[in-house]
């Protein structure tokens, strides 16, 4: 090819057109909405998913279960993922309804039956986190018999105020105080008769 053809712009196209499309071709293209998007959903799995987990143990979920489940939502997360508005309130819910929709295929009596694996998604290096956490689960064990009592309180350890809870569970905030304060008392009853042993 001689030089004159190499220097001179394709046919319709002028000189400045040619730079532009030099230019262009140098430039590197930014990053598209779907990687970005997955992006930002990365970032939400890591710091929520250990989150999730202890939410649902809160409830009383076995932590296999409770791994499973969060995995399940954060599957369910990430395909609508550019429809959800309030991620954390949103995951714990869908998480929690597949809770509920497992208890009513098997029940929840051969649920509890099986006995958890080792811990494989919390990650706890503290050893006094970690007893405080299985003491507070031990506790909140024994309102298995108080599901909603537990819910609510979950929600309300993982941050979020009643009126924020009474939104995402479609009840009122004076329910969601009365069930907070129910559970607050039967913990400190069960408190006040370990401490009586």
């Amino acid at each position: 090819m001689a030089d004159d053809e190499a220097a001179s712009p394709p046919d319709g196209m002028d000189g400045h057109a040619r730079t532009r499309v030099a230019d262009d071709a140098s430039t590197p293209a930014a990053p598209s909405a779907d990687w970005q998007q997955a992006a930002v959903f990365a970032a939400f799995y890591r710091a929520t998913m250990p989150e999730l987990v202890t939410f649902l143990l809160v409830q009383g979920v076995p932590l296999k279960d409770a791994a499973d489940l969060a995995q399940d939502a954060m599957i369910l997360a990430f395909r609508q993922w550019s429809t959800i508005h309030h991620p954390r309130a949103w995951i714990r819910r869908v998480a929690s309804r597949l809770w509920a929709r497992r208890l009513a295929e098997v029940g929840p009596e051969q649920v509890m039956a099986e006995l958890p694996e080792k811990p494989s998604v919390l990650t706890i290096t503290d050893v006094a986190e970690w007893e405080e956490r299985h003491r507070v689960l031990q506790i909140l064990d024994k309102l298995k018999h108080r599901p909603r009592q537990r819910q609510v309180l979950a929600w309300s350890l993982d941050g979020f105020t009643p009126k924020e809870i009474a939104d995402h569970l479609q009840m009122t905030p004076e329910a969601v105080r009365s069930s907070l304060s129910l559970a607050r008392r039967a913990i400190a009853e069960l408190l006040d008769e370990e401490g009586g042993r």
